[in-house]
């Protein structure tokens, strides 16, 4: 389960579709010519969602962010580890997100999922047994995989088996069952991948989209709340991503020896770029250039890679993409105003670019990144960053 869970963005992973139907439906071009004959794009509304779970002992057992697809029905569903380690200012003691959490004030909890993630959510639901099976409700029975047990420890200290390994049949019932099961004093490497078994479950009996009451599911407006979120994410395909993560072992990053995980946060920023781009709060340092990423690499580390350099650069990530290849040679670097390009210094960072003037861009963004086979041949023979790297604020 460790080797499950632990497993790093290197390994067999697909990018969400939310990358490739970004490069079709995420910009759309209405704001027409500007003075200057450049046609200025808009990135279209990706709203995001906390759906958490609570069992009867007012525990988070999992941690979920929906994302709408642009203008379209469905979208992104990504796991997150209840018990990731929360991003902390200097000098707090490190703490997971699942403690912050009461039943009584969840905004501290809320806030630290925010936080950790660089987003800002539309709608919240931290939902029980009752709200969460009127929630699942319309997708009905579904297939789901699961690769160990499923158990839980009732509040009379009783462990029973709830769902067993392999494949099998379930009903709404049951993914409520597995989504708040804990089993006492496991560690969260044994039941993350079973939540992302039941999303991915979700997503197959989806298929295409339900066809739920045309009346309650709007693509032209933002839903509020978690029901509405969850109506149009299931009237369309749906995508399932769970973040990579490692064991934080007791010591300065972990001084209680807590059951604790970090996330990988060049890999947060790349898909809530890719699926949430205007969700996020900023990914580099105050002030920093933003920078739109187009990849013609059907490949996760590469993109992972890209952000994880131009981060360290202090650059804000507004945008990444998969675009239709092939790749050109050399990266490209384009620009609408040249003044931007002044001691980039993207050379001992990303290899050999090349500047291209563009009659195009995305409002907001600066720079936009086009991937090239000179960026895999570089960051394969540099995986250091250099010693001048930025350290993005806190703010």
């Amino acid at each position: 389960m460790l080797v499950a869970l632990c497993c790093g963005i290197f390994g067999a992973l697909i990018l969400p579709a939310g990358l490739v139907v970004g490069y079709n439906s995420v910009l759309n071009s209405d704001n027409g010519i500007n003075v200057n004959n450049v046609k200025e794009l808009k990135i279209l509304d990706t709203p995001v969602a906390l759906l958490a779970t609570v069992n009867s002992s007012n525990e988070i057992t999992t941690i979920n962010v929906i994302a709408l697809s642009g203008d379209s029905l469905g979208g992104t569903i990504i796991s997150v580890p209840a018990k990731a380690k929360a991003a902390v200012s200097e000098g707090e003691t490190p703490r997971r997100v699942f403690d912050s959490y009461t039943a009584d004030d969840p905004s501290a909890f809320v806030a630290d999922v925010e936080g950790l993630l660089d987003v800002s959510f539309t709608a919240v639901g931290i939902l029980g047994r009752g709200e969460l099976i009127n929630l699942l409700k319309p997708v009905g029975s579904v297939e789901i995989l699961l690769d160990s047990d499923v158990r839980n420890t009732s509040a009379d200290g009783a462990t029973t088996t709830i769902k067993k390994t392999g494949k099998s049949d379930a009903d709404t019932m049951a993914l409520v069952n597995i989504l708040l099961a804990r089993e006492i004093d496991q560690s969260e490497a044994a039941r993350f991948n079973h939540h992302k078994s039941v999303w991915t479950a979700v997503a197959n009996a989806v298929g295409l989209g339900l066809n739920l009451d045309a009346e309650k599911v709007d693509v032209l407006n933002t839903p509020l709340d978690i029901s509405g979120f969850a109506r149009r994410l299931f009237s369309g395909p749906i995508q399932v991503w769970q973040f990579a993560a490692t064991q934080v072992p007791a010591g300065i990053d972990n001084p209680s020896g807590l059951d604790m995980f970090s996330i990988d946060s060049s890999e947060v920023t790349m898909i809530m770029a890719s699926v949430a781009p205007t969700s996020i709060t900023g990914s580099g340092v105050s002030g920093g250039l933003t920078v739109q990423i187009d990849s013609p690499f059907n490949d996760a580390a590469i993109s992972r890679e890209i952000v994880r350099r131009l981060v360290a650069m202090g650059f804000n990530i507004a945008l990444v993409r998969e675009v239709p290849g092939p790749p050109p040679e050399v990266t490209e670097v384009r620009y609408v105003d040249s003044t931007v390009l002044a001691k980039l210094g993207l050379g001992e960072y990303i290899g050999n670019t090349q500047a291209v003037k563009t009659g195009e861009r995305v409002q907001g963004v600066d720079l936009q990144i086009v991937l090239g086979l000179s960026f895999v041949s570089f960051s394969t023979d540099n995986p250091e960053l250099p010693a001048t790297t930025v350290v993005p604020s806190d703010e």
